[in-house]
């Protein structure tokens, strides 16, 4: 079964002052297309930086090492494209969301999708 995330020597670290600080480092990753994946450990381990990575949200140290998610490297693309790309096929879930209060649950939902091309129709549909 194909890969539908392959990172291959990809190192992420963030500087404070003049203090380097190593999150990441030449880190290998392979997720078979269809696999249930679980990224767990204590806070501070790279998780979130990881899954940053892997999103096209924050880019490897130093432009090295390559993140191919779905056949695409995340880390040739302008962002530009990294935009557009985010926008058709990422999306996160997290711990705490923030919903807009002075919206419905409906339309805290079809927010999003206002970004697509997507007509009025076709979002209440994918809302639904």
């Amino acid at each position: 079964m194909p890969n539908i995330v392959e990172v291959k020597n990809v190192s992420k670290s963030y500087q404070r002052d003049s203090l380097k600080i190593p999150v990441l480092e030449n880190i290998n990753l392979n997720v078979p297309e269809g696999e249930f994946l679980a990224l767990m450990g204590p806070s501070g381990s790279g998780k979130s930086t990881l899954l940053n990575l892997i999103a096209g949200i924050d880019r490897p140290d130093g432009g090295r090492g390559s993140i191919m998610v779905a056949n695409d490297d995340v880390t040739k693309l302008t962002e530009s494209q990294l935009a557009n790309w985010r926008s058709r096929h990422v999306g996160f879930i997290f711990q705490f969301y923030n919903l807009m209060p002075v919206l419905t649950a409906f339309e805290n939902v079809e927010l999003p999708l206002l970004l697509t091309h997507l007509s009025k129709s076709e979002r209440h549909e994918r809302v639904k």
